[in-house]
């Protein structure tokens, strides 16, 4: 990542689009970025008298057009302090939201995507809205998802000062390392590369699990001080090991104080967003960008 020249911001006027409002505008300003203010209308419209018994009745495609008009209007008004001094393009459409998302990410070659995650009532902690969670399977750039929290601040993109990266060492790990060591030159923001160590393996007697665990941490530190010089990085090594790798990691961030948390989110052949990132950007502490 050298610029991030278009953010896509998909809205839903809710309350945590304006956080996710504030938060793309603070980056764009930052990098100079073009801003794509994106609405999606899933509105379907069955009236019971269309047809031959509906003489009279507005036809549904006009009341559609009124509709997306009216959207139009509303977006149109949307986020104007929050992104102010941006370059703006306000397009609103009808369809599937999370299709027409990733599609318009892809037809504008989107160096990011910022949207909110979702949930509600006591399952808010452990759950993403479905709209989110199929852009972060499907999507081909970072996707950039706010604090997911209830009670949790919003972040401020304009005071980054720390960046933790968690690595797998799988065959993306560099390239989510680059993209993080880049966003946090940006900023002169502070650097630490974060790998969970796995679970102690299964029916180990446990007088060998220290000896397991102390050889498992200095093996991890290894790897990760290798893949950094592979890199050509500088950047602070952290080993958390917590055996659940979510708590780990999102402890790790909580320990920092760190700013935002970056991660991967596909594997050597496909884009299904696992089980831990999933956990992750569902409970990590801070702003989360999925690589």
């Amino acid at each position: 990542m050298s610029q991030l020249e278009r953010i896509l911001l998909p809205i839903d006027f809710s309350a945590q689009s304006e956080i996710a409002a504030r938060q793309a505008g603070a980056l764009a300003r930052r990098f100079h970025s073009q801003v794509t203010l994106f609405h999606v209308s899933d509105f379907m419209l069955v009236h019971p008298l269309t047809g031959p018994l509906g003489f009279g009745i507005t036809p549904p495609e006009a009341l559609h057009a009124e509709y997306l008009s009216s959207r139009q209007k509303a977006l149109n008004e949307f986020g104007k302090a929050a992104l102010e001094g941006v370059n703006v393009r306000r397009m609103v459409c009808r369809g599937d939201p999370a299709q027409l998302i990733v599609e318009r990410a892809r037809a504008e070659r989107s160096d990011l995507i910022v949207m909110p995650t979702h949930g509600h009532g006591a399952l808010r902690r452990f759950l993403l809205g479905s709209v989110t969670a199929k852009v972060l399977h499907d999507a081909e750039c970072p996707v950039w998802t706010g604090t997911h929290l209830a009670d949790a601040p919003a972040a401020d993109p304009a005071q980054i000062r720390h960046v933790m990266c968690a690595v797998n060492f799988g065959p993306q790990s560099q390239a989510v390392i680059q993209w993080a060591a880049d966003f946090a030159s940006e900023f002169g923001a502070d650097l630490t590369i974060v790998h969970s160590v796995l679970e102690t393996p299964p029916n180990l007697p446990e007088r060998y699990m220290f000896q397991w665990h102390e050889e498992a941490e200095w093996g991890t530190q290894e790897q990760l001080r290798t893949l950094l010089l592979d890199s050509g990085i500088k950047a602070d090594a952290m080993v958390a090991s917590d055996a659940d790798v979510t708590k780990a990691i999102c402890s790790a961030a909580q320990q920092k104080g760190a700013d935002v948390l970056v991660i991967g989110r596909s594997c050597a052949r496909d884009r299904k967003l696992g089980t831990h990132t999933y956990a992750i950007i569902c409970q990590a502490p801070c702003p989360v960008v999925s690589v």
